[in-house]
């Protein structure tokens, strides 16, 4: 006997579907289909699962002979109440929402601390340019300390992530359409806070301008500051804002799982190519369905068009956005009307533009054209 024949009899004798047990071990469907077909085998985390639900060891789900088992009382009864829980509303049973809004607090204190660095290093250096010249360095250290401070939580966010991602590559999706509300409600408070922080901190400066170095400098200083404080709710408030669409989550999780090893030489064609790189064989086994309808390789290869399209609409954005701020900055360096020694972020407001339109597209445009 082997792991496919085992798993099979059991999934049957403990009257589950697929989706049902999918659910209670953390995958998709697609994965058990996978694990019958003996297309792919789950990893370790997943056979220790299926071994509790089962009630059965790993030796004997993977080289064993399970078929002439009968399920203990004890395990029927485990399995009916999975069951129920399987059908019931479905739940966060597995920490997805708050896993997802720590993960947005962290990147968006982690931009936060990187600007209130230079916005420290800004009224370091003018007070120190004003009052003692020989100390202009010591504006150094607020800068590393945000840069520190922002790449340490960066770091570990991702990490983090990575983490959440492997353990759980299928979240069963359990928002309901009141929170998709509430998400989208406060994004755009979010949003319209921060760019009313920005315009705050741009008038601020108009208005120091020619009021001398002390006041120009403060001035830099206060805008960076509210720059700081816009970027934390505009990322904060996407990354929330794009936790509710579970869907691009798992089929994310789905594609990178397929892409994994055969599948990457792929990723950079054109759709043209991607057209033809494809084939209704492919497309299936990404399915998990052997037989999968016309229709429905159709649109899994429509959807993967349009992910490709997404990653050259979000390459194309940032490299005009990232054009312009390298006329900006040129301009403000070498223009004697618009010389400013702060020339430099034009690429700091560059950067975070791109980091906004990668935000916006994965989040407005959808991988599925029907959606």
């Amino acid at each position: 006997m082997n792991f496919r024949d085992n798993l099979q009899h059991l999934r049957a004798t403990h009257s589950m579907t697929q989706e049902q047990l999918a659910m209670m071990v953390g995958v998709s469907r697609q994965s058990v289909t996978k694990w019958e077909a003996e297309r792919a085998y789950p990893e370790m985390d997943k056979l220790l699962k299926l071994c509790q639900i089962f009630d059965c060891t790993l030796d004997d789900l993977v080289q064993g002979d399970l078929t002439a088992a009968t399920p203990s009382p004890a395990a029927q009864a485990r399995a009916s109440a999975l069951r129920d829980v399987a059908g019931a509303p479905p739940q966060d049973v597995c920490g997805y929402d708050e896993h997802m809004r720590a993960f947005a607090l962290k990147i968006a204190t982690g931009v936060f601390a990187v600007l209130a660095g230079i916005s420290l290093l800004i009224f370091v250096g003018t007070a120190t340019e004003c009052f003692e010249p020989n100390l202009e360095s010591l504006g150094l250290i607020p800068l590393f300390a945000g840069i520190g401070i922002g790449v340490a939580l960066f770091v570990t966010a991702s990490f983090q992530h990575l983490e959440f991602q492997r353990s759980h590559p299928y979240i069963q999706d359990f928002y309901t359409a009141d929170d998709r509300r509430e998400a989208q409600r406060s994004f755009a408070v979010g949003l319209v806070a921060g760019l009313l922080l920005l315009f705050a901190g741009v008038v601020g400066s108009g208005f120091a301008d020619g009021r001398g170095d002390l006041a120009e400098g403060v001035a830099a200083g206060v805008l960076i500051a509210l720059l700081a404080a816009g970027a934390w709710l505009i990322v904060r408030g996407s990354m929330l804002l794009a936790r509710v669409n579970v869907a691009n989550y798992n089929e994310a999780r789905e594609q990178a799982m397929a892409e994994s090893d055969a599948w990457k030489w792929a990723r950079e064609a054109d759709a043209a190519q991607l057209r033809g790189l494809y084939t209704d064989e492919q497309i299936c086994d990404l399915l998990g369905i052997a037989d999968a309808s016309d229709a429905e390789i159709a649109r899994a290869r429509a959807r993967l068009e349009r992910r490709h399209r997404k990653s050259q609409i979000t390459s194309g954005l940032c490299s005009i956005i990232m054009i312009l701020a390298t006329v900006a900055g040129v301009a403000l360096l070498l223009v004697p009307q618009w010389h400013t020694p702060f020339f430099w972020l034009a690429w700091v407001f560059g950067g975070l533009l791109c980091a906004v339109a990668g935000i916006f597209v994965s989040t407005f445009v959808k991988d599925d054209p029907a959606q």
